[in-house]
């Protein structure tokens, strides 16, 4: 049995053999492992927040340059639609305002401010059919997908700015030209109502309603503010309105013929002189009434007080004979007498017919006719006050 003597310095027993202690195994290269993967794992989440952010910028750029195209896009389009429908009207207006029609240069300032328009909106049309970058793309999931469309992006948002700003000159080039249009248009409509008037003068011999007609379809035109469907329209009636004018004209001066043509044509014109503004239809026959050739003179007047007052004179063949005789004068002047009732029927009892025929004798002597065809032979005097009244009727 061994003794152990007690050793102030050691906790073992004296003599005891000890083990030596095995190696620490180093740890260091799994670290090293460790730490290389996790860089490169933050390396990847880099790159493809990297990316992601790279595809949203761009994306955004783009999807902004996006709206401002659609926009001027939709208001190219609304310029060149526009355009296109006012050279189209222009068009048909200028075939429709023949030279007796309008002034002759305003139409050709017209056709020629429609050439530039049409120009314009070809223009407009040719970058309106240019196809517009994609920017509506779905996001890639991998990190070079997103490089790569951030990249395709990138270069979309200039080309559609620059597209952009070229929808934005021709559209503005569309509006311009349409101004121009505009403004020849309504030189064109302000020449009307000249053109009109010595037209009518010319074929003053047609019917009161035909007349009526083609004076209304001219104010009609020369009303029209731009060149668009109704001024079409407009244009379209007043050349139709003018071609029944002169063929009424041309009918009724052949039913006139004759040897008493121009006495006729010199009688009607005095009547219109005196009529007030009426429009005046005149129907000539060898009797009237009962009455004509060796027997005397006649004459009959109807009135209407619609479309400014109209009226149909009837006269016999005889009144033109006895032209210009002062009963001759004085029958014509009371025969207008009743057609410029459509302009003071109220100034008496219009509806009796024998107040008519006072009226008409009254309103032919305050035109200071007293020679007994003024109807005083026919109808008797008149009292003074009618005649004063029928002076304030002109």
């Amino acid at each position: 049995m061994t003794q152990l003597t007690e050793d102030p310095q050691r906790t073992v027993p004296y003599g005891a053999v000890f083990a030596p202690a095995p190696p620490r195994r180093r740890a260091w290269p799994w670290i090293l492992v460790v730490g290389l993967v996790a860089l490169l794992a933050v390396g990847a989440a880099a790159v493809h927040v990297w990316a992601n952010l790279s595809f949203d910028q761009a994306h955004a750029s783009a999807a902004q340059a996006a709206v401002v195209y659609e926009g001027t896009a939709e208001s190219a389009r609304v310029a060149a639609d526009g355009g296109a429908t006012e050279v189209s009207a222009a068009s048909s207006i200028i075939a429709s305002a023949v030279d007796d029609l309008v002034d002759a240069s305003a139409r050709a300032e017209l056709a020629e401010a429609a050439g530039q328009l049409d120009d314009a909106v070809d223009e407009a049309e040719q970058l309106l059919d240019v196809t517009a970058p994609a920017v509506d793309v779905a996001k890639p999931a991998w990190p070079w997908e997103l490089f790569a469309a951030a990249s395709d992006l990138d270069e979309a948002a200039p080309a559609l700015r620059a597209q952009a700003d070229g929808l934005g000159a021709v559209a503005g080039a569309v509006d311009a030209e349409s101004d121009a249009l505009t403004a020849a248009a309504v030189q064109l409509y302000a020449s009307v109502p000249a053109a009109a008037d010595a037209l009518e003068a010319e074929h003053i011999s047609a019917r009161a309603t035909v007349m009526l007609d083609f004076v209304e379809a001219a104010q009609r035109a020369a009303g029209q503010e731009r060149a668009g469907s109704g001024a079409e329209l407009a244009f379209t009636a007043y050349a139709n309105a003018a071609e029944a004018l002169q063929t009424s004209s041309a009918a009724e001066l052949a039913e006139k013929a004759g040897p008493l043509l121009e006495t006729r044509l010199t009688i009607e014109e005095y009547a219109r002189s005196i009529a007030g503004g009426v429009t005046l239809d005149f129907d000539w026959a060898p009797v009237v009434n009962g009455v004509g050739g060796f027997l005397g003179m006649a004459g009959t007047a109807t009135w209407n007080t619609g479309r400014g007052g109209f009226s149909t004179i009837t006269l016999s063949d005889s009144v033109a004979t006895n032209w210009p005789s002062l009963d001759a004068q004085a029958l014509v002047t009371h025969e207008v007498g009743h057609a410029i009732t459509s302009k003071c029927s109220d100034l008496f009892d219009s509806d009796d017919p024998d107040q008519n025929e006072l009226w008409a004798t009254a309103w032919a002597i305050s035109m200071g006719f007293d020679t007994p065809g003024n109807g005083t032979q026919a109808y008797g005097y008149p009292p003074q006050e009618l005649i004063d009244i029928a002076a304030t009727c002109r």
